[in-house]
């Protein structure tokens, strides 16, 4: 079993997509603390003027130390129609925009109570149009009490993981030591290189939402995720 635990973001870049893809199973980090700077709520998409950030407004006012699984959304804006607007201007004249549009705006555009609601079923959908497989779990039904390094290492234990692939953020409080030879877990790293692919407005930018590169490349979009990532297991 080769797993990877990782927060539900909102319309995930190319790198999350494509770790999902790689591992048999995703635990979803659900009870940790929200961070509103993090990417659960938001992401980024090209236009003829830069890159814009599409943004999920939350309710956080007296809520400092809320779980990501309690974030609700805030729906007194009409932020939906906005972000679909900005979607369809820049991305209406991309070449498969049409084979796919239609289903990521309908969940944009529905009423989810809460935030990770919207996210799962985002990242639910982009895999079943990118054929990537999807199996899910979460932390919140595991009943830890641990956290950092130590919950991890549980999560790992529980679910019989033999390797853990984590994201490179957190290479600097992982310890190789209590992975490999304490708990014979093999823990890698895993890398993804965003090299180019077709976009509109000129020069290649990357580290942007994966419908970015569905919009643009179609079915080519899951050899794309696989041909850009390395593991590395000696950080």
């Amino acid at each position: 079993m080769v797993i990877a635990i990782i927060q539900p973001t909102f319309l995930p870049w190319c790198g999350y997509m494509s770790l999902i893809d790689f591992v048999d199973e995703v635990i979803f980090l659900d009870n940790v603390q929200f961070d509103k700077r993090s990417w659960q709520q938001r992401n980024r998409i090209k236009t003829s003027n830069g890159t814009l950030t599409l943004t999920v407004p939350v309710i956080t006012k007296n809520l400092f130390n809320q779980h990501i699984k309690d974030v609700k959304i805030d729906y007194s804006s009409s932020f939906q129609k906005k972000m679909t607007k900005s979607i369809f201007q820049n991305y209406s004249k991309a070449k498969y925009f049409d084979d796919y549009s239609k289903e990521i705006f309908s969940l944009l555009e529905s009423n989810h109570r809460n935030l990770m609601d919207l996210n799962i079923k985002l990242i639910d959908h982009l895999c079943k149009v990118l054929k990537i497989k999807f199996q899910f779990s979460f932390s919140s039904n595991l009943n830890l009490k641990t956290s950092k390094e130590q919950l991890i290492l549980d999560i790992c234990k529980l679910k019989k993981a033999k390797k853990y692939i984590s994201t490179i953020g957190a290479k600097n409080y992982l310890n190789e030591k209590n992975f490999n030879l304490k708990n014979n877990i093999e823990l890698s790293f895993f890398e993804y290189s965003g090299k180019k692919h077709n976009q509109l407005y000129g020069k290649f930018v990357s580290n942007l939402s994966v419908i970015d590169l569905l919009f643009n490349e179609g079915p080519k979009s899951k050899d794309i995720l696989r041909e850009n990532f390395f593991i590395n297991k000696n950080l």
